[in-house]
């Protein structure tokens, strides 16, 4: 069997805090933590555009129980590591490769073409 790739919502404790998902799969997880080969992308309330998304590097990351909202689990061949933000037909922004879509935000009135 291969490793589960989970999308994390993580909370983080300041007022300014944005939305942070980690997208990638999981290297392990104990009581206290989840570690996982991940990217992550960091955005605000409003998303009117892929422009308002910061996407992070793939990397190794560590993240504790404590701060995970919320885990969905992705098919096992998502490949997350070269999945590209777009736009679907619903108007959502999805992480997006192959056949699969994974969804990151809803967009704002204004659709990622400005129109």
């Amino acid at each position: 069997m291969e490793a589960q790739i989970w999308k994390v919502r993580a909370v983080k404790s300041y007022p300014q805090a944005q939305n942070h998902l980690l997208i990638g799969k999981v290297l392990e997880h104990t009581a206290t933590f989840v570690r996982l080969r991940s990217r992550t992308f960091h955005f605000g309330r409003m998303v009117n555009s892929r422009k308002d998304i910061r996407v992070g590097p793939l990397a190794e990351r560590i993240i504790p129980w404590g701060r995970i909202e919320v885990v969905n689990v992705l098919p096992e061949d998502f490949d997350y590591a070269r999945a590209e933000l777009q736009v679907d037909q619903d108007g959502d922004l999805v992480l997006h490769h192959g056949t699969h879509d994974c969804p990151i935000a809803g967009l704002g009135a204004q659709s990622d073409d400005g129109h």
